[in-house]
């Protein structure tokens, strides 16, 4: 049996302040990885936006440069000209068809005439958004003749 007077333990005010500490230390850290797991799809994003404008970009490089009659519809697009204008809501591929999972990107495409160091050309520039950012990538295609 102890002594009146010596016994050890924590008083209500202690366990309080320890249980104060301990919460803001735990919502601090939790804090830190609520941040670091929200931008953490970030760069996810980016690059799959970055692949679809690259896809896009190929896809339109590999086009005439000169304009050729041709149906509606991107499939039937056979010159660079055919995609100035174009704005996809999610990507699709030529065929029209969504690609899957990536239906909240949106493609935007401008084709604009200009010269090159005196050649003729046509700057092509490929804008994709998601949310608060965008991917814009632009190459020139220029008129090869014989």
């Amino acid at each position: 049996m102890s002594r009146p007077g010596t016994e050890r333990g924590f008083t209500l005010i202690e366990a309080l302040i320890t249980i104060i500490v301990i919460s803001a230390a735990l919502a601090g850290i939790l804090l830190a990885l609520n941040l670091n797991i929200s931008r953490s799809a970030g760069p996810m994003i980016r690059t799959q936006a970055y692949s679809i404008a690259s896809s896009y970009l190929d896809e339109i490089m590999a086009k005439s440069y000169s304009p050729l009659p041709n149906p509606p519809g991107r499939q039937n697009y056979n010159d660079v000209d055919d995609y100035n204008g174009l704005v996809n809501t999610g990507a699709v591929n030529q065929f029209g068809q969504p690609l899957p999972g990536l239906g909240a990107y949106t493609v935007k495409v401008t084709v604009t005439a200009t010269t090159l160091q005196g050649a003729a050309a046509k700057r092509i520039t490929v804008t994709v958004t998601h949310g608060g950012f965008a991917v814009v990538l632009s190459a020139y295609r220029l008129a090869i003749t014989p």
